[in-house]
């Protein structure tokens, strides 16, 4: 979907959102943040853990989040099924791939989000004991 008309239901969903039920700022953040998330697939542009780049690991994989909380992670034509629970205040992501191999393991973790825009998300670990960097890109 053109990043333009991403804007456009986002936008109307929030107008929606806030002449129907006089929505709480926090309801509406979360709303956009959760349609950003959900609202296409993402790509793992930059992966790196401790001085050790994993990026092109990632490179056959293409994610989708779902409102349900669900993740699914396709390779050509295989998918897995992973969890994802945003916190919008804490600005965290944790995610868990349970029955996968060793690339997707390394996602499985609770994410600060550092940086971010419709079409980027840039996080690192709160395990303070691991270092690491996620960037992932809208496709």
């Amino acid at each position: 979907m053109p990043y333009f008309k991403q804007i456009q239901i986002i936008l109307f969903a929030s107008i929606g959102c806030i002449w129907s039920s006089g929505c709480s700022k926090s309801t509406l953040e979360t709303n956009i943040i959760t349609d950003a998330i959900t609202n296409g697939r993402w790509i793992v542009e930059q992966f790196k853990e401790g001085s050790i780049d994993y990026t092109s690991q990632f490179t056959p994989y293409e994610f989708q989040f779902e409102n349900a909380g669900t993740v699914t992670a396709y390779k050509n034509n295989n998918t897995t099924s992973g969890i994802w629970i945003a916190d919008i205040p804490t600005r965290t992501i944790f995610s868990q791939f349970p029955l996968t191999n060793d690339t997707l393991k390394k996602l499985n973790d609770t994410w600060k989000v550092y940086n971010n825009t419709l079409t980027i998300v840039e996080a690192n670990p709160t395990n303070t004991n691991r270092s690491a960097y996620l960037k992932l890109i809208k496709k």
